[in-house]
């Protein structure tokens, strides 16, 4: 059996629809997808690509084979080659009588044609491709930042914070005097989790808080806010996935906040509600 784990959630998901994980890591999955819309988009995409190749095979497994290669099939040739033989087969008795006038001829025309397809086909693609590229610039927010910023940070043994957990006084002035949001370290030692420090992040030219937590199986939790005057209203939490990291983001007057860690902990929902509530 495969262990995807830390891997891009589509290449999890497409071991999972082979079969290829094992209990745990499926039930993990099986977790997942119960609870997130974009986990269920990536499997039903796969399902479909899947679908469509077995079509597309089982069509050709379909095509007649020629007569000739039947029979040499049966008089036990080891040279038969049904794939190529179908080819062959196209090609008419008009290739003995003299084609090179008519070949030059065809093989202008398709160069004439092929350029100006190729050059449409091109064009096209160019138009189609640079306003997702520009989309995908303009939609990659400070969700993906915290992603890639906890991804470093929690495979770190030693230097995972600035300010280690007991010195708790000193964290909470510092990033209430830098980001400009009101907080107490929030205590989720009920929820299993470990305090462990903080540190103080850039993303977008603000300055993010980073508050990281350990559980009872070592994964680490981050809890991540800013301050945003252009929040008016609180928002409730919502679940966004980056491959193998679940972020649970909320705002409030002021200020954003998001909970990460991995996709896999179903807690997190839970963690990010109670801390909702408090803070």
């Amino acid at each position: 059996m495969l262990n995807t784990r830390g891997l891009a959630l589509e290449v999890r998901l497409s071991a999972y629809l082979d079969g290829e994980l094992g209990d745990q890591e499926r039930k993990e999955l099986d977790d997942l997808l119960t609870r997130s819309d974009e986990a269920r988009h990536i499997l039903d995409t796969l399902k479909s690509g899947s679908a469509f190749g077995n079509t597309a095979f089982d069509d050709f497994l379909k095509d007649p084979v020629p007569l000739n290669v039947v029979r040499r099939i049966k008089q036990g040739s080891a040279s038969v080659s049904p794939a190529t033989e179908r080819v062959v087969e196209a090609r008419t008795s008009a290739a003995r009588t003299k084609i090179w006038p008519r070949a030059l001829a065809a093989s202008l025309a398709l160069l004439l044609v092929g350029g100006t397809a190729g050059y449409i086909i091109g064009s096209k693609q160019v138009i189609d491709i640079a306003p997702a590229q520009t989309a995908t610039a303009v939609s990659r927010g400070w969700l993906d930042e915290i992603a890639d910023y906890h991804r470093i940070y929690a495979s770190q043994r030693d230097h995972m914070v600035e300010l280690d957990s007991d010195e708790k006084p000193q964290i909470e002035s510092w990033l209430n005097a830098s980001v400009g949001v009101p907080f107490r370290i929030p205590d989720l030692a009920n929820r299993g989790l470990a305090f462990q420090g903080a540190r103080l992040l850039v993303v977008q030219g603000k300055p993010v808080a980073q508050l990281m937590y350990r559980d009872q199986e070592g994964d680490v939790i981050g809890f991540c806010f800013l301050r945003n005057t252009e929040n008016t209203t609180v928002t409730d939490p919502k679940e966004d996935i980056r491959d193998d990291l679940a972020l649970i983001s909320w705002k409030k007057p002021g200020a954003s906040f998001v909970i990460v860690g991995p996709s896999s902990d179903a807690s997190l929902q839970t963690i990010a509600a109670d801390i909702a509530q408090d803070i």
